[in-house]
C-alpha cells in the first residue's frame, strides 16, 4: 500500500506547491479585460487594484469619495491613468452597485473578474455592542459581497470569468470580542461556497481568500468603531481588553509580513487555469485552518476566557 500512496502522495505536493502556481498562470486576458475591486481606499483593496493595474488590467477600483480615488491615481504615473478608473462604489448603496454594473458594461471591455473585498470591523462584548453596529458590518460584508456578485454574475457568466472573495481566517475560529466582525466572515464563507457550486456549470470560478492578520487599517477602524460604553458594564475595561486583543493582533501582522502575500493569492485566483477553491494565507491562518479548528472547543474557550 504504501508502494502506491508515497507516489501519489509525492505527485500531488509536486503538482499542488511547484507546477499549479509557476506552469499554469497566463496572464493574457489582463491586457484586453477589465477586473472590478471594491474597497479601494487603502489595505488589501489598494494593493490588488494597483498590482493588477501593473500586470496590463484595466482596474475600475471601487472607493468610498473622489478624494479617496484621486489617492489612489497618485501612486501611478498620469499617462497610465487611463487603466486604473476609480468610481465611488458604497457597497450598501445599489443604487451605487447599479451604476459600477452599468458603467463596466458600458465600456466595452470583458469583465475578467469582480473583487469583493470592502470590509469593516468593530470590537465590543456581544452583550454591549448595539445591534445598529451588527446591521452596519453585515450590510458592508456580507450583504455588500451580496449586490456585487448578484450584478455582476451575468457579466461574469458571458465571460467565464473569476468571483473572488476576500474573507478572514476568523471565520472559522470564534474569537471573544470579536463577534460583530466575524459572524460575517462566517456568512460570506458559506455564501461564497454556496454560489461556487452554482455557477460551476457555467465554467465561472469562485474563490475565497482567507487571510490571517495583515497590517491593514481594519485594525484600528475596529478599534475606533467598538463599544466603548463602559457604564454599568459587568465586562471588563472595553480599553484594556482592546489593548489586551491589539497586541497579538500587531505581531502576527509583523510576522506575515507584506500585503503582497494576499494580493499575489488574489492574481493567482484570477489568471491560474487551475484555481484554488480557498487560499489561506499568514502563519496564524494556516496554524488555525489546519490544527487550532481540530482541538476540543474547551481548550479555545479556554484560551479566550484567560485572555479577559
Amino acid at each position: 500500500m504504501l508502494y502506491i500512496l508515497f507516489p501519489l502522495l509525492c505527485s500531488f505536493l509536486l503538482w499542488r506547491f511547484v507546477l499549479r502556481p509557476r506552469c499554469c498562470r497566463s496572464t493574457n486576458k489582463l491586457q484586453s479585460s477589465c477586473i472590478i475591486v471594491t474597497g479601494c481606499d487603502y489595505g488589501f483593496g489598494r494593493c490588488i487594484a494597483l498590482q493588477l493595474h501593473s500586470m496590463g488590467a484595466t482596474v475600475y477600483a471601487g472607493v468610498l469619495s473622489k478624494q479617496s480615488g484621486e489617492k489612489l491615481l497618485a501612486n501611478i504615473s498620469p499617462n497610465e491613468h487611463s487603466r486604473l478608473r476609480p468610481i465611488v462604489l458604497d457597497v450598501c448603496k445599489q443604487k451605487d452597485v447599479d451604476k459600477a454594473a452599468k458603467i463596466i458594461s458600458d465600456s466595452g471591455l470583458p469583465l475578467l473578474a469582480c473583487v469583493n473585498n470592502a470590509g469593516i470591523s468593530a470590537f465590543g462584548w456581544a452583550e454591549v455592542l448595539p445591534v445598529s453596529t451588527y446591521e452596519r458590518n453585515m450590510n458592508v460584508n456580507f450583504f455588500g459581497t451580496v449586490r456585487m456578485t448578484k450584478s455582476f454574475l451575468p457579466m461574469l457568466r458571458e465571460t467565464q470569468g473569476r468571483l473572488i472573495n476576500i474573507g478572514s481566517i476568523g471565520a472559522r475560529m470564534p474569537s471573544a470580542f470579536g463577534s460583530s466582525y466575524l459572524s460575517t466572515k462566517a456568512a460570506m464563507l458559506s455564501y461564497n461556497d454556496c454560489v461556487r457550486q452554482e455557477v460551476h456549470r457555467f465554467g465561472v470560478k469562485v474563490c475565497l481568500i482567507e487571510p490571517g492578520f495583515f497590517a491593514t487599517e481594519l485594525l484600528a477602524n475596529g478599534a475606533m468603531a467598538g463599544a466603548n460604553d463602559e457604564t454599568d458594564s459587568v465586562y471588563p475595561s472595553y480599553q484594556k481588553k482592546m489593548e489586551a486583543t491589539k497586541k497579538p493582533i500587531e505581531m502576527m501582522e509583523w510576522l506575515n509580513g507584506s500585503l503582497d502575500r494576499v494580493t499575489d493569492c488574489v492574481v493567482d485566483g484570477i489568471t491560474n487555469h487551475f484555481p484554488l477553491a480557498r487560499y489561506t494565507i499568514g502563519y496564524d491562518a494556516r496554524i488555525i485552518r489546519h490544527i487550532l479548528v481540530y482541538l476540543p472547543s474547551w481548550i479555545i474557550d479556554s484560551v479566550q476566557t484567560a485572555q479577559g
